[in-house]
């Protein structure tokens, strides 16, 4: 998918920001209640599987057990998907009550970051070839760390992208095994990280990685299991609620400013420079991180005409 959306303002006044998370608030509801919806249904069926399967002949007994696994599991993914949009209604809920003219919109994967943890997390949607196409991040620590593994070109999502499988590393284990990318982060104080998969297989069935980065050399119990849960929901429900299981779906949850601004910025370098707007985002994000400043700072100075790339 490539990075060309680039046709959206980055500030919007307070007035036209306020409308917009009255309306974010009120659709971001609605897929709630309706995940609360198919998880009590998906509760209901798997207890009616288990009172036939205590009374079925022995022979059916294997199959109505795999069938309360599937229920079960599918009553654990929607509460996470609504445990999600809820996170994010009551921040776009806080921000509507107190937001000045200033202050951007919440985002969706910042309400991730906190259902993890609170941790630093990142979405990473990659082509069917594992490239790289899009980067959501919670706050300057991801960024920072999505903008590293790009630029070094190894990390968590190259694994997975490479894999589909999770992976993860603490303490020495970080630089030991991405020597790199380790030492870049751990100089921004990133001491553990968890790469889960969005999607397995190829093709359609793939959208890309979820990063969460830990400040402490030790993942926190239960975090693993956690981001897994959390992958899930994302994979299966939330990014794909278009219903086209598509990348395109899953940017349109994940936009946010930061998005825009980025976006933006590579329309004009690549306008400067005539090269592809995927060609004009590395560049933005090489020269972040050999400044070592957020990509968003890059961009709004290419933005304005401070600077040139």
């Amino acid at each position: 998918m490539p990075v060309d959306r680039l046709n959206v303002e980055h500030r919007v006044s307070p007035l036209v920001s306020e409308d917009v998370a009255r309306r974010r608030i009120a659709a971001v509801s609605v897929r709630a209640d309706d995940a609360r919806r198919r998880a009590a249904r998906a509760a209901a069926i798997t207890a009616e599987l288990e009172a036939h399967c205590d009374r079925a002949p022995p022979a059916w007994r294997a199959g109505l057990s795999r069938l309360i696994r599937l229920h079960r599991s599918f009553e654990i993914r929607h509460l996470e998907a609504a445990r999600l949009h809820e996170l994010y209604v009551s921040r776009l809920d806080n921000w509507s009550r107190r937001h000045g003219a200033a202050t951007a919109l919440p985002t969706f994967i910042a309400a991730v970051a906190s259902a993890i943890g609170p941790k630093s997390a990142a979405v990473t949607l990659g082509g069917h070839d594992g490239a790289e196409s899009l980067v959501a991040a919670s706050d300057q620590t991801a960024q920072m760390a999505g903008d590293s593994e790009f630029v070094l070109g190894e990390g968590p999502a190259h694994d997975v992208a490479a894999w589909r499988a999770p992976v993860r590393a603490e303490g020495g284990a970080l630089i030991d095994r991405w020597p790199r990318f380790g030492s870049a982060v751990a100089e921004h104080g990133v001491g553990s990280v968890i790469g889960q998969p969005l999607g397995h297989g190829s093709g359609s069935g793939w959208l890309g990685t979820l990063c969460v980065y830990e400040l402490a050399d030790t993942l926190p119990k239960g975090v693993v299991a956690t981001s897994a849960r959390v992958a899930d929901a994302l994979t299966y429900i939330v990014l794909n609620e278009a219903g086209t299981g598509s990348q395109a779906s899953a940017a349109a949850m994940l936009d946010d400013d930061q998005l825009a601004t980025l976006h933006q910025a590579a329309g004009v370098v690549s306008v400067q420079l005539s090269c592809r707007t995927e060609d004009a985002v590395a560049l933005l994000r090489a020269r972040a991180f050999a400044d070592g400043v957020p990509v968003e700072a890059v961009a709004k100075r290419v933005i304005t005409g401070d600077l040139q790339i």
